[in-house]
């Protein structure tokens, strides 16, 4: 059996002026549905019926063979029936089978026009296919001037019976039900399609949907964290996904890294876990646009193969070997000590999390009565003991109501001889513990003062101009540049070489010194922190953007 595809484009469109031409993410409208329907490779002829001269050239540049509609066939009353009667008509060959294929519906994909002209080869029963949707709805009509439900219980919309809404994407007819005043047959089927492909363009906003769409990419976030790592990759990698919701995203990590999977979990993205070995070919298999790496230093093997297969490779906090072969690299942490053109370094790269770009900080109190320590999710260094080890007497003499916030990977057993500390220093009634604190911005805004490390907190505490102190978890942790005391830090370096003494010394100055704490808090002003998810995001798609373009043009060359 043979099979026409006809696709109706008039040039008179009035909601939105010359439609079927118009630039739709870098080609015309039009050219999605021939594109469509020249993949799926089930029609014998394709042809465009327009009117239109523009139309028709374009038509024919991207594939399709052209049937001039007379004028009368364009205006804007006439309906479809007669137009593909006349295209029909005007083909030499004869067809057991047209297909009516709308240029209003560029999400439509090739699989899935092929799968339905299958059904209808197969199913001789058939005399019309109509592509639609499932779309039950708690919906009401009017009957006899009176308002009516049209359902006949009131259900959650999972269990309402199934109520298939016409897209217009495609609609198959056998030859024998196609004249001038219709194409429906006998007996007629619908053959659903999926939502996201459902799009039939008639307004702006329609428009608007199919351009996001088809910008939309495929992006794998390869994420690490557990208590030698922390888990701050995990939370700004979740930030970035939050603002990337228009993209098909799916998280990747290894098995080990239990707590942070279950972070994922939590916040409900497509995930998948493995041995690490797994790893590279689970996501190889999913065949991303875009590889987002935040597990800290890569090497080349962890690179190359993924660029190899031409997907965009983007590192964060890398110095590995595997940073001059990465697309892009992100190190909001770490400045850079070659001019790497793809590296992009210091505080406009950090990803502040939501709840702290929308909290305000309060005004200094006069006096310090709040004390905060936290050191991360995991404090390897266990400097939350050392902290209240050297200060319990100053928290105790001075009465400072203390809070000490404790992470996931904080070891359990650390706690016993941690609360036997306090004990002894007869501070159990001013300091209390916290672990999985659900908003660490309101905890902020209540300290006058914090100790924490230099990872990523110390950028939160900043953004809410809270006075701090810094000791560093390991060397690594030191070459975070961003914790100076021109950023308004009191930087004390390696936590393990700081002496109870010093850092006793260190917050004893900071309390009998108001002056101090507020040149810290205006020095933490200076830095605009709350941008830079954003501009992350944006570099990210931009960059890859660009990457693609210059590979089009390279290939286009190529081809000349």
């Amino acid at each position: 059996m043979k099979t026409i595809g006809i696709i109706p484009a008039r040039g008179g469109s009035k909601g939105i002026p010359r439609k079927n031409l118009r630039d739709l993410n870098g080609k015309p409208l039009i050219a999605y549905t021939i594109g469509t329907a020249l993949k799926a490779g089930c029609f014998d002829q394709i042809v465009v019926s327009t009117e239109d001269e523009e139309i028709a050239h374009i038509a024919r540049e991207f594939g399709a063979e052209v049937h001039i509609r007379p004028d009368h066939l364009a205006a804007d009353q006439t309906t479809l029936d007669p137009v593909i009667f006349d295209a029909v008509q005007a083909v030499r060959d004869s067809y057991d089978i047209v297909a009516t294929l709308q240029p209003t519906c560029p999400l439509l994909k090739p699989e899935t026009l092929k799968a339905a002209h299958r059904k209808m080869m197969e199913d001789k029963s058939i005399d019309t296919l109509l592509s639609a949707v499932n779309d039950p709805r708690l919906a009401w009509i009017e009957v006899d001037s009176e308002i009516v439900p049209a359902y006949e219980k009131r259900v959650n919309r999972q269990e309402l019976p199934p109520y298939f809404r016409e897209t217009g994407a495609f609609f198959f007819s056998r030859r024998e039900w196609v004249t001038e005043s219709s194409r429906f047959g006998k007996k007629v089927a619908v053959f659903e399609i999926p939502e996201n492909e459902a799009l039939d363009i008639d307004t702006m906003k329609d428009w608007w949907i199919a351009e996001r769409t088809l910008q939309s990419r495929r992006i794998a976030f390869r994420v690490g964290g557990n208590r030698k790592i922390g888990f701050g990759h995990v939370y700004r990698q979740l930030l970035l996904a939050n603002r990337l919701l228009d993209h098909d995203l799916r998280f990747f990590l290894d098995e080990a890294h239990d707590s942070a999977i279950e972070v994922i979990r939590g916040a409900f993205y497509p995930l998948e876990f493995g041995k690490r070995e797994e790893i590279q070919g689970r996501i190889l298999d999913y065949q991303p646009d875009i590889l987002i790496n935040d597990i800290l230093d890569t090497t080349p093997d962890e690179v190359l193969p993924f660029k190899e297969k031409g997907i965009f490779v983007v590192n964060f906090e890398d110095l590995g070997t595997g940073m001059p072969e990465a697309d892009l690299v992100i190190n909001a942490l770490y400045e850079s000590d070659l001019p790497y053109s793809h590296v992009y370094t210091g505080p406009d790269y950090y990803c502040l999390r939501d709840e702290f770009a929308h909290t305000r900080p309060r005004d200094l109190s006069e006096k310090l009565n709040h004390l905060l320590i936290t050191f991360g999710g995991a404090d390897p260094s266990n400097l939350t003991h050392k902290s209240i080890r050297a200060l319990g007497g100053w928290i105790a003499n001075r009465a400072i109501r203390t809070k000490v916030i404790l992470g996931l990977g904080y070891p359990e057993e650390w706690e016993i001889p941690f609360r036997e500390e306090i004990a002894n220093r007869k501070v159990t009634d001013l300091v209390s513990f916290f672990r999985n604190v659900k908003s660490m911005a309101a905890e902020f805004k209540w300290a006058d003062l914090a100790l924490t490390s230099y990872g990523r907190t110390m950028y939160e505490i900043a953004s809410m101009g809270v006075p701090a102190i810094l000791m560093g978890q390991n060397q690594r942790e030191l070459q975070h540049a961003f914790g100076h005391s021109k950023n308004g830090f009191a930087s004390l370096g390696l936590g393990e070489k700081v002496t109870d003494d010093q850092l006793l010394a260190t917050v004893k100055s900071i309390d009998a010194n108001p002056k101090l704490r507020v040149e810290m808090r205006n020095r933490m002003a200076e830095t605009d922190l709350g941008g830079g998810a954003y501009r992350v995001t944006q570099l990210i798609l931009n960059a890859y953007r660009e990457a693609n373009l210059k590979k089009s043009q390279t290939q286009s060359i190529g081809n000349e």
